[in-house]
């Protein structure tokens, strides 16, 4: 019965959507009734085109003018506006003779305007796709960047691949290749296309490198999945946690991409499901290795395909539409077939050296014709690395290097800073931070590092890793451990001469009893294995060290030979087993210190010590419970201080005695612009707190079990409060997102939380506020300008809202949201009044799930009870609609119960 009763609702609520989402047959007459409207409409569409045209080709002819090639796609849109503009023409021309046409001198004659009009009426709609789609973020990049091969070029392995992964039979898909010849950036092509079609429901990227960093590749997939690990959980634990999540919902259709495995890579450890034979299950896997038998043999693939180097014909094809008119020019066209067939059909090498020789002279064409050798990409990597002006940017290089060419960010900073390479620029460390990003710049418009959308991560091609490598034994004197000769006995010599020494992840057995390395400046000793242990006189021979990274070790106590660096300037203690730091204190020197992820419960007094610390980093380190009082307020010259998912056992300042960290410790930090931090109760903040001069926070207050979000703005909040605070209305005018949960205070609108409005706001998340009515008030006739920067709306568990918007909103307001979800919100009949309707064609995702009340997403025109101004448009457009989800909702009538409104779902070209 229950069941039957279900389906009649839903068989009512499909009746309903059809009857007001599905133009009614009387629509024809609309062609003849409305035909000057339409002949209106397509006119100021073909004007908007031509806009949309100019600016468009203006991108391509600069880009042409530079030699650099264009996106297919481009082409393909500028070729369709120029036929459907013609077709407008002669559409228009027709109507202005059909204007006047009338039946029997007195009716407007059905038979000449009907068909002209349904044609002026779809055109229109071709168009406007077509404008809309100019303005997507595709757009706005018109051609293929210096990494990136041509589409044609690998066109019919692409489309291999693309239907290798969507094929039923087939579960894991590699391809291999030498290195350079664009394996992973065909990755990226087929990513990008897999997202854009939406052919599964999760997709997962990681790199695997030459030494895989299982907890990093663990952290890439969970990401994907929503799936939160903590940094100090075992590999093994996340392991198991991750592959529940990849087998709990079947129906789930997930990709896996793994770039660049060099051996056989052990599903089990990493938490995809696979069975004995490491043949995955229950998703899918896209690989790229340089040797087939890892694909086939030790991954199990189902079909690998072979990305070979390029013909003669395809390589000089890339290596002139890169550097453009050049290769024409008498001087130059007789070197163009000796500089690409140096190259070795790599794309990669073409692509680094045409960068480098497009503005070069003929003196460096001839060097490059005949002194470049492909099977040595040495020379040619020499070539752009001895272009570099600047120590500093050379030096940032070679650090890629020492850790495998795959590197975070902030540990490079924390490398580069502890180096000294930033002195000129180290007023602040968001000073030296803008340079060290410029300087990544730099090293990727020069092709030495490998473009990427990552903001938290960078890579080197692994083809440069061991060039640079030798680049940075000759230059530095630097020692790199490799995977299975673990600490190597490297000769006396060698070790007294080494300035850089690193073993990422290459599994060290056990360490010598002393280092004799007395011109050591950097040390990075990276591992999986707490049973590591560090013998007790390790470091002291090693008074010149400046930069130290223990990652992954077990330390009851730290080995008593670190006091012997008094130069050290950096320290990491990241995802360690830490016991008694105490001897740190004796590191005055020290200006920055992670802990990040590891297991640490107590920071002592001695930390207060470090009074030239400037970075402290306490991410992930859950089980930290005591700080001692006053090692914070010692701390005058912190300026960034991480403590996400740390330690939250304030007291208050005034409890006495106290045995723990107060907040008002923090007042002493005059020069703190970066805080990530977690505050239990709200009372224990006070006026006088330096927070007024933050330029990045992540600031969590009351109980809110969840740090992690989204999004990764540079300031957030996420706030649980009984009543609003004086502080947080001054945090908020600044915040980009924000969190609101459970306020009790009798506001009925999240505006009035803050009177200066919500100016740099992208995320709103608010949830669990029973007395809010509104998220914007009545304006009282007044169009009110708000929300300009919002992109995402979230509202959830709001019993008595009643609406977002009460009143009228100037045409600024909203204009970049494209996120919309409410979810149990009981008392809201419609999402947005008809005044707001212009929003709806920016949305990408609407989500609206147990709202009993809701019965239109648009307000009914004549329903409208606040004055809201209608506009003359009838349309209701929702062309950039990707994702909508409509779910128990029992009330729900229609879309847009409008008279004579229409709904554009989707974008018309798709």
């Amino acid at each position: 019965m229950a069941g039957a009763f279900v389906t009649a609702i839903a068989a009512n609520l499909v009746s309903k959507l059809s009857e007001y989402l599905i133009a009614p047959v009387g629509s024809q007459f609309g062609y003849v009734l409305c035909y000057k409207s339409y002949i209106e409409d397509l006119k100021n569409e073909v004007k908007e085109l031509e806009i949309a045209r100019e600016r468009v080709q203006h991108l391509v002819d600069e880009a042409s003018y530079d030699g650099k090639p264009i996106y297919t796609d481009v082409k393909d849109w500028l070729e369709s506006v120029m036929e459907e503009a013609e077709e407008a023409e002669n559409l228009l021309k027709h109507g202005e003779s059909a204007k006047n046409s009338c039946f029997h001198g007195w009716l407007l004659h059905p038979m000449v305007r009907h068909p002209i009009g349904r044609k002026v009426k779809k055109t229109t709609q071709v168009i406007q796709g077509l404008r809309e789609k100019s303005s997507s973020s595709v757009f706005q990049k018109v051609y293929y960047g210096n990494n990136e091969d041509l589409q044609e070029l690998r066109a019919l392995i692409k489309e291999d691949v693309m239907k290798a992964i969507v094929d039923d039979k087939v579960c894991v898909v590699g391809v291999w290749g030498p290195g350079g010849v664009g394996k992973s950036k065909l990755l990226e092509d087929v990513e990008r296309r897999v997202r854009q079609e939406e052919l599964f429901d999760v997709i997962a990227v990681a790199n695997v490198s030459r030494n895989p960093d299982i907890k990093r590749i663990q952290g890439e997939i969970a990401y994907a999945l929503g799936l939160k690990l903590t940094i100090d959980e075992p590999a093994h634990g996340r392991a198991d946690r991750l592959c529940k999540r990849l087998e709990s919902d079947p129906k789930k259709k997930i990709l896996i991409i793994l770039d660049n495995l060099w051996k056989k890579l052990e599903l089990k450890e990493v938490g995809i499901p696979c069975g004995d034979d490491n043949k995955v299950r229950g998703c899918k896997l896209l690989l790229t290795s340089r040797y087939r038998d890892v694909l086939r043999i030790d991954m199990g693939t189902d079909h690998e395909f072979r990305l070979n180097v390029l013909e003669d014909g395809e390589a000089q094809r890339l290596f002139e539409n890169m550097v453009g008119s050049k290769i024409h020019d008498p001087d130059f066209e007789p070197w163009v077939d000796g500089v690409v067939k140096s190259c070795g059909g790599l794309p990669l090498l073409i692509v680094s050296l045409a960068k480098r020789l497009k503005h070069g002279d003929l003196a460096a064409w001839r060097n490059a014709s005949t002194n470049i050798d492909a099977s040595d990409a040495k020379s040619l990597l020499e070539l752009n690395y001895n272009d570099l002006k600047e120590e500093r940017t050379r030096s940032l290089f070679l650090i890629c290097a020492l850790v495998s060419g795959n590197i975070p960010l902030r540990d490079s900073l924390i490398y580069c800073m502890g180096l000294g390479l930033f002195i000129n620029y180290s007023k602040t460390i968001e000073n030296a931070r803008d340079r060290f990003i410029m300087d990544l710049h730099s090293l990727q418009d020069s092709s030495l590092l490998l473009d990427s959308d990552n903001k938290e991560e960078f890579r080197m091609h692994d083809i440069f890793v061991d060039v640079t490598i030798s680049i940075a034994s000759e230059e530095w004197n630097a020692l790199v451990g490799m995977e299975d000769y673990g600490f190597r006995e490297w000769s006396e010599d060698e070790l007294r001469k080494c300035t850089a020494m690193s073993f990422p992840w290459v599994g060290i057995d056990e360490l010598p009893e002393k280092l004799d390395c007395p011109n050591l400046r950097m040390l990075l000793l990276l591992e999986h294995s707490p049973s590591l242990k560090i013998p007790e006189s390790f470091f002291e021979s090693m008074e010149k060290l400046q930069v130290l990274n223990l990652t992954g070790l077990s330390f009851t106590t730290l080995p008593s030979s670190i006091a012997f660096l008094i130069n050290l300037k950096s320290l990491c203690l990241d995802r360690c087993h830490l016991g008694n730091v105490t001897i740190l204190g004796m590191l005055k020197g020290l200006e920055f210190l992670s802990f990040a992820g590891s297991t640490i419960i107590w920071l002592p007094k001695e930390i207060g010590e470090l009074t030239k610390l400037r970075f402290l980093d306490l991410t992930g380190c859950v089980g930290l419970k005591v700080i001692e009082p006053g090692v914070l307020e010692r701390l005058v010259n912190m300026e960034e201080l991480y403590m996400g998912d740390s330690f939250d056992h304030w007291e208050a300042e005034d409890e006495a005695p106290r045995s723990n960290a107060s907040l008002a410790e923090l007042k002493n930090m005059k020069k703190l612009s970066t805080l990530y931090i977690a505050i239990p109760d709200y009372s224990y903040l006070s006026r006088d707190l330096p927070f007024e001069r933050l330029i990045n926070y992540r600031i969590q207050i009351g109980d809110i079990l969840d740090w992690s979000g989204e999004n990764k703005e540079s300031r957030t909040l996420k706030l649980k409060l009984d009543s609003g605070h004086l502080l947080m209305e001054e945090w908020m005018q600044r915040t980009q997102d924000l969190h609101l949960v459970g306020l009790q205070d009798g506001n009925d609108s999240i505006h009035n939380l803050a009177i200066g409005g919500f100016q740099e706001l992208k995320h709103l998340h608010v949830q669990n506020i029973p007395t809010l009515r509104y998220v914007v008030p009545s304006s009282e006739g007044v169009h009110r300008t708000i929300f300009t920067r919002l992109e995402s709306l979230i509202l959830k568990n709001l019993t008595n809202l009643e609406k977002v918007c009460c009143g009228y909103l100037a045409p600024e307001s909203f204009r970049k949201l494209n996120l919309v979800k409410v979810d149990n919100c009981g008392e809201i009949k419609h999402l947005f009044p008809s005044s707001m309707k212009r929003i709806m064609s920016q949305l990408e995702d609407l989500e609206i799930c147990r709202c009993p009340l809701m019965q239109q997403i648009v307000l009914n025109a004549e329903a409208n009870e606040d004055g809201d101004e209608l506009g003359d448009d009838t349309e209701v457009k929702l062309c950039n609609l990707r994702i909508l989800t409509l779910r128990n909702l029992p009330a729900m009538m229609s879309f847009c119960k409008i008279a004579n409104h229409s709904v554009n779902f989707f974008d018309t070209q798709q």
